[in-house]
């Protein structure tokens, strides 16, 4: 069975993004010849889940990130037009459950949670996340958008594995524990 798996930057102080949404504050992070892992990662990835706000940035990248797999997108509002040209996306709106058990029929790949906040949030207080793989910036942006905001399910984690990089970012993969 596939995982779901949660691959996302934060900063050293939770942030996933500035308070509006942006995160430009990666791009001092970009290193030519350095993928962070994410070849390997996507590599592993049949199906996307992403939230509707992710979603509509992430449109605004000129090529699209998640080229090759399903997307589905997590919103109430719909798509209404806002497609990449030859991606495959679909609009979800629903129990969070339900969506990945409609993605896990699909593929039996992994699914990758991109964000954002709001749909982790629902997502691990559902407890459907399996592994988590952050990594971790050395910056302090002081304010933003958090990666872990309302949570209400508590979330035993274990530690697999830690790699650092030149830039200082370090990504830890956590798998969740299965017992306390």
């Amino acid at each position: 069975m596939s995982d779901v798996v949660l691959y996302i930057a934060a900063t050293l102080d939770g942030f996933i993004a500035s308070s509006d949404g942006g995160i430009d504050w990666l791009k001092p992070f970009e290193q030519a010849g350095e993928d962070y892992g994410y070849a390997a990662f996507h590599a592993r990835v049949g199906a996307v889940i992403i939230g509707g706000n992710t979603y509509r940035q992430a449109l605004g990248f000129g090529e699209w990130p998640y080229a090759g797999v399903t997307t589905w997108v997590a919103t109430r509002r719909g798509l209404a037009g806002e497609r990449h040209p030859g991606a495959d996306v679909r609009a979800f709106a629903g129990d969070m459950s339900d969506l990945v058990a409609l993605a896990r029929r699909e593929t039996a790949k992994d699914i990758w949670l991109v964000g954002g906040a709001q749909l982790v949030t629902a997502f691990v207080n559902q407890g459907l996340i399996d592994e988590f793989i952050i990594a971790i910036v050395p910056l302090v942006l002081g304010e933003g958008i958090p990666l872990f905001a309302g949570i209400s399910r508590r979330t035993p984690l274990r530690l697999v594995e830690t790699r650092g990089y030149a830039s200082g970012i370090a990504q830890m993969t956590y798998r969740r524990a299965y017992t306390v």
